[in-house]
C-alpha cells in the first residue's frame, strides 16, 4: 500500500465520522476478534478421571517446588497446587458458575503475544493493581485508543509491554461509535456476537471517559447462566486436560481468581492375568499393589452388559518404599473390582449389589464421555477407554480394602492412596500422547482456561 493511502487508512479508523453511518454498522457486521481462544484450541481432556466423592488426591504447595531462571516450576510426581490472579479475557460473558469445568488453551490470535506478555510479566510487576491489569486487557480486546487511557493504564502498559507492542495497540484502535449505530450493529448480529459487540463498545467508551474499574467490570461481566449455543460442551467442575507431560485443571472462585491444579503421574507397568484382570502395578521406584482374586465367589453382574464384571479381592498386598526400606501391607478378604469391556447398555435398577450398580452408573458415564472423542479426529479406541476405567476402579476397590484395615495409619498409606488415584491418569494421559516419563516438566501459569459453554468467560491465567 502506497504511504498516503495509509495515511488515509488511518484517519479513516480514527474518524468516525470519515465513514457514513451505513459503512460503519458494514464494518462492525464481520467478526475481527484480537483474540480466537476457544473450545477449539483446548488440549485433550480426559472425562474418565471426572472426580468423585472417592477422588484419591491430596495436593502439594505448587511454591514449594523449585524454579528455574524464567519462573517456570520444575515439577515432581505428584499432585501439585497454586491460587492465581486470573483475568476476563471475553467482555460480554458470565462469570464463573458452580460446578462448571475449564479447559486448558494455549492463547491464539492476531494479540495472542501481546496478552501472553502482560500476563508473563505481570508477576514481576506486583506493584501493578490487579484491576489495572485487567482494565489494559480490557482496553486492548476492546481496541480502545491507548493515547485515551488514564495516566494509571498507560504507566501500567508502559512496565509490562514494549513500545512496539504499545504502538500496535494504538494502530488497532477503532472509533467510538454513537448509541444508534451501536443499536442497529446489536440487532443485526445474532446474541452471542450482539453481547461481545455492545460490551465492548461500550467498554471503549468508559475507558476513554475514565469510568472507575467497578464500572467497566459492570459492562464487561454478565450475571447469570450464559446462553446455550450451538457446539457448547458439558464439562464438569473439575476436568483434567492434557498439558504436555502433565495434566491441569482449573477452579476459578470468580473471574479475579482461580486455583489451578497439576497432576504429575508416575510411570506404572500393569499385569494381567487369564482374564485381563489387573493382579499388579508397579512403579520404578518400589511401589506396587498386588491383587489375588477369589474366584470362589460369583462375579456381580450388571443386567444388559453381562461381560462386564466384578471381581472380589482375596488378597491385597501393598508395597511401598520409605527410607527405612520396602513397607509391606496385606489385607485379605476385602474389595472388589470392575474388569472387562462393556457394551454401555446396563440396567442400573434399585439393588445397588454392594454399590456395584452406582458404580457402573458412574463408569457408563465416564466411558460415555471417553469415547464421544468431542473434535478428535481419532476418538479413543474401546480397549483404549477400558484400560483407563479398569485401572480406575482397581484403585477404588484397593483403596476401599485398605482403608477397612487397622494398620491403615501408616505414615505412607496416604501417599500410597495419591498413586492410586494417580495411575488411572497415567495411563489415559498416555494413551493421547501426552505424560511422557522423561519429557520436559516445567509448568508456568499462562495460557487460558476455556469452559464448556461458548457463553462464559474465558479466563487469562497469570503467575500473580
Amino acid at each position: 500500500m502506497k504511504p498516503t493511502l495509509v495515511v488515509a487508512a488511518l484517519l479513516a479508523v480514527a474518524c468516525g465520522s470519515v465513514l457514513s453511518a451505513q459503512d460503519q454498522i458494514s464494518r462492525w457486521l464481520t467478526p475481527r476478534p484480537l483474540l480466537t481462544t476457544g473450545l477449539s484450541n483446548t488440549s485433550k481432556d480426559l472425562p474418565a478421571l471426572d472426580p468423585d466423592e472417592d477422588d484419591d488426591l491430596t495436593f502439594g504447595d505448587m511454591r514449594s517446588l523449585p524454579r528455574d531462571a524464567s519462573g517456570a516450576y520444575t515439577l515432581k510426581p505428584g499432585a501439585w497446587q497454586m491460587t492465581v490472579q486470573s483475568f476476563c479475557l471475553l467482555a460480554g460473558t458470565t462469570g464463573p458458575s458452580k460446578g462448571d469445568g475449564y479447559l486448558y488453551a494455549p492463547l491464539a490470535g492476531p494479540r495472542a503475544g501481546i496478552i501472553n506478555d502482560i500476563l508473563d510479566h505481570s508477576a514481576a510487576h506486583m506493584e501493578i493493581p490487579q484491576e489495572d491489569i485487567q482494565s489494559l486487557l480490557w482496553a486492548i480486546l476492546a481496541r480502545a485508543r491507548f493515547s485515551q487511557l488514564t495516566p494509571e493504564l498507560q504507566k501500567a502498559a508502559s512496565a509490562l509491554l514494549t513500545r512496539t507492542q504499545i504502538a500496535t495497540i494504538e494502530a488497532d484502535a477503532s472509533e467510538r461509535i454513537t448509541s444508534a449505530i451501536r443499536d442497529q450493529v446489536i440487532a443485526r448480529l445474532p446474541q452471542p456476537a450482539a453481547a461481545i459487540f455492545d460490551a465492548e463498545s461500550r467498554l471503549r467508551d468508559a475507558l476513554a471517559t475514565g469510568a472507575s474499574y467497578e464500572e467497566q467490570a459492570r459492562l464487561a461481566v454478565r450475571d447469570g447462566e450464559p446462553e446455550p449455543q450451538d457446539g457448547d460442551r458439558d464439562v464438569p467442575e473439575g476436568r483434567w486436560s492434557i498439558a504436555g507431560n502433565y495434566l491441569i485443571r482449573f477452579l476459578p472462585s470468580d473471574y479475579t481468581k482461580t486455583t489451578i491444579q497439576v497432576m504429575v503421574p508416575e510411570p506404572i507397568a500393569t499385569t494381567l492375568d487369564s482374564k485381563q484382570r489387573i493382579v499388579a502395578t508397579r512403579s520404578p521406584d518400589g511401589w506396587a499393589t498386588e491383587a489375588v482374586y477369589d474366584d470362589s465367589i460369583k462375579p456381580l453382574t450388571i443386567p444388559g452388559d453381562p461381560d462386564f464384571k466384578g471381581y472380589a479381592f482375596k488378597k491385597i498386598t501393598v508395597r511401598y518404599p520409605t527410607a527405612g526400606g520396602i513397607e509391606t501391607l496385606t489385607v485379605e478378604n476385602a474389595g472388589w473390582t470392575f474388569q472387562g469391556h462393556s457394551n454401555g447398555k446396563g440396567e442400573v435398577g434399585d439393588d445397588d449389589q454392594g454399590g456395584a450398580t452406582d458404580r457402573y452408573a458412574d463408569w457408563e458415564r465416564r466411558y460415555k464421555d471417553a469415547k464421544k472423542g468431542y473434535d478428535r479426529s481419532q476418538p479413543p479406541s474401546s480397549k483404549d477407554v477400558d484400560r483407563g476405567t479398569d485401572l480406575k476402579h482397581y484403585g477404588k476397590g484397593v483403596k476401599a480394602a485398605l482403608g477397612g484395615d487397622p494398620t491403615k495409619k501408616a505414615s505412607w498409606l496416604e501417599d500410597h492412596f495419591n498413586r492410586l488415584g494417580r495411575m488411572a491418569g497415567y495411563v489415559l494421559c498416555r494413551l493421547e500422547g501426552g505424560c511422557d516419563p522423561g519429557g520436559d516438566k516445567k509448568f508456568k501459569p499462562g495460557g487460558a482456561a476455556v469452559p464448556g459453554a461458548k457463553g462464559a468467560q474465558r479466563l487469562g491465567m497469570s503467575g500473580r
